[in-house]
């Protein structure tokens, strides 16, 4: 159990600098280019660990269902929290993620894959109320490039909401690791109208060396390493566990960026992120499934 949090601990860490290293190449890429190099790299990798190569493809009916995936968890996903990040900065990026789970509870709940609880919509209210004073509501206005940052980052987290309910039944079939590189591969190829120029115009040769070492972070330790620890994680523990795990990736975001650019949250961002909290803790029945997890853990250990 230890090396189970020890893995999610890791991947809180590594998704939550994620954001700030991003941040620091845009001095020399473009969004576009960074989302097509994570992929164009990522891909291949990933399927090499999951062995594709030496696996027969899925039916043809399954790769449809896996390229849907791709373009709602990878492609898409990937390009708007690029551009979110460089218009709403790393802090921001960061507390976005903090929807998701309300996101897909709302979004499994609609679909019939869970039950309606009065706990559930209460929860994903709350936690959408949020989201609101996030987005500004009440000064909307698109010619500010943090509140279009916003409204991307918002979109992102609730199109990979979508995805994770989605590829629920997919990942039964076919297994976590095997999913998420055929996912990855759909996505490059999908991205690539869109990074291909990008990816070209930069000046890959004269980078400063500091760029290469944040572009192996980005794609070893918040792409590889955190997808292949979430699916490890994901065996082996309840959700509401790692939900609570994902109130950690605000913190080390915003430490990072305080250490690094001395960009501080706002008042109204720390405001939003705790209602999120709230809302998450509600719709996700956290303390309860934590309680539940604590008795078990206590039970075995106490079985001779």
């Amino acid at each position: 159990m230890l090396r189970v949090h020890l893995a999610l601990l890791t991947v809180q860490i590594l998704f939550g600098l994620w954001p700030v290293a991003g941040t620091a190449v845009f001095a020399h890429m473009s969004p576009a280019a960074l989302v097509g190099m994570r992929l164009v790299l990522g891909a291949p990798l990933l399927a090499l660990a999951a062995g594709l190569l030496f696996k027969r493809a899925p039916p043809p009916a399954e790769l449809l269902r896996l390229a849907a995936l791709a373009a709602v968890g990878i492609s898409l996903n990937q390009l708007l929290f690029a551009e979110g990040l460089l218009r709403a900065g790393p802090i921001n990026a960061s507390l976005s993620i903090l929807l998701v789970p309300a996101v897909s509870v709302a979004v499994a709940t609609a679909l019939g894959m869970e039950k309606l609880e009065v706990r559930r919509v209460v929860g994903v209210a709350v936690a959408l109320g949020g989201a609101a004073v996030f987005l500004e509501v009440e000064n909307f206005d698109l010619s500010s490039q943090r509140v279009v940052g916003n409204v991307l980052l918002v979109t992102n987290a609730s199109l990979y909401a979508l995805f994770l309910v989605l590829a629920r039944p997919v990942i039964a079939r076919l297994g976590s690791l095997t999913t998420i590189a055929w996912v990855f591969v759909f996505g490059a190829v999908e991205a690539l109208p869109f990074t291909y120029g990008p990816m070209l115009r930069v000046p890959w040769l004269s980078l400063p060396g500091w760029v290469y070492g944040a572009l192996l972070f980005i794609l070893f330790g918040a792409t590889l390493a955190t997808y292949t620890l979430n699916a490890f994680a994901l065996r082996r523990v309840e959700s509401s566990v790692v939900a609570v795990y994902v109130y950690l990736q605000p913190v080390i975001a915003s430490l990072a960026a305080y250490a690094l650019f001395r960009e501080r949250p706002t008042p109204r961002a720390l405001v939003a992120g705790a209602v999120i909290v709230v809302g998450v803790t509600i719709a996700a029945n956290v303390v309860p499934g934590l309680r539940g997890v604590w008795r078990r853990a206590l039970a075995r250990r106490a079985t001779p």
